[in-house]
């Protein structure tokens, strides 16, 4: 049976149990704690790359982490639990988002709330006063080389302004041509501000919303994007299409939930059957 590597998307880690794209960090936890029982390796996505493209084979079962945005709260919870549990993840930031002031408290890797660590607020809070400009929100660039130097986490793009250059409507609409210009500019600001502030090169992209086409990805790797993922969940086996990176949404924090995904989707038959039948199940 053809192995695939499991790709999950988080967003928000924190005690707003019932808001929009969030898992508490008792969930989180026991996310990392199925792979730990496990003996489930975490990687980067170099390494999936490598995987993807043939030059690497898997001995081992295998996920990839990965959060969209670059809150916070990525910094409060989840970074001392992947500290913890010793696991790997990639966090695409929004490099609008990210400030310049100084590292702020963390939390010790328990699963119990504490209230001397910074406000989280709730994600619609969030959007808003990110909207605003507020920094307090999202990361600082001395928060984001902490989780760097640690070797768990790898910082990629997820643009600069997280704008929407693709119109909501039923039908999939292209890149209007009138904002190729904005677009491609937007992309090649973010990574530059990543390669600038932690001196790597910036090889990842994640698009907002999950929204491109084939002129956006030309731009992407115009730019010099070698990897992109999706919101579209699926398989990532060898000979997949690296600028098509397939993600699984962690909306469960039950280990079980947890499980069933990694043993589905780490089947290329099997999880390419359950996409297409029951996928959004």
């Amino acid at each position: 049976m053809r192995i695939s590597i499991p790709v999950f998307m988080y967003h928000h880690i924190n005690w707003h149990a019932e808001d929009l794209v969030t898992l508490t960090p008792r969930d989180f936890e026991n996310h990392l704690r199925v792979l730990a029982e496990k003996r489930i390796q975490t990687l980067f996505l170099d390494e999936l790359l490598e995987f993807l493209t043939g030059k690497k084979k898997m001995s081992h079962p295998a996920v990839l982490l990965t959060f969209d945005d670059g809150h916070l709260d990525n910094w409060v919870y989840a970074f001392p639990l992947l500290k913890k549990y010793g696991m790997k993840a990639t966090i695409f930031v929004i490099t609008s988002w990210i400030g310049s002031g100084a590292k702020r408290s963390y939390g010790t890797g328990g699963n119990a709330e504490n209230r001397e660590l910074p406000e989280i607020p709730h994600h619609k809070e969030v959007k808003r006063r990110a909207g605003e400009g507020d920094p307090a929100v999202g990361l600082q660039w001395e928060e984001v080389r902490e989780m760097e130097a640690s070797g768990l986490v790898d910082i990629q793009s997820h643009t600069h302004f997280h704008r929407d250059y693709f119109p909501d409507s039923k039908e999939r609409r292209p890149l209007d041509p009138a904002k190729k210009e904005e677009l491609l500019a937007d992309l090649k600001q973010s990574k530059d501000l990543i390669e600038d502030h932690l001196g790597k090169k910036c090889r990842f992209l994640a698009w907002p919303w999950g929204k491109y086409d084939e002129a956006a990805v030309a731009m992407a790797q115009k730019v010099g994007f070698e990897g992109i993922l999706t919101t579209a969940k699926g398989v990532n086996c060898p000979g997949s299409n690296p600028l098509g990176i397939k993600r699984i949404v962690a909306k469960s924090g039950d280990p079980g939930w947890f499980s069933s995904r990694i043993w589905i989707y780490s089947h290329c038959l099997v999880g390419r059957m359950y996409s297409r039948v029951v996928g959004k199940i």
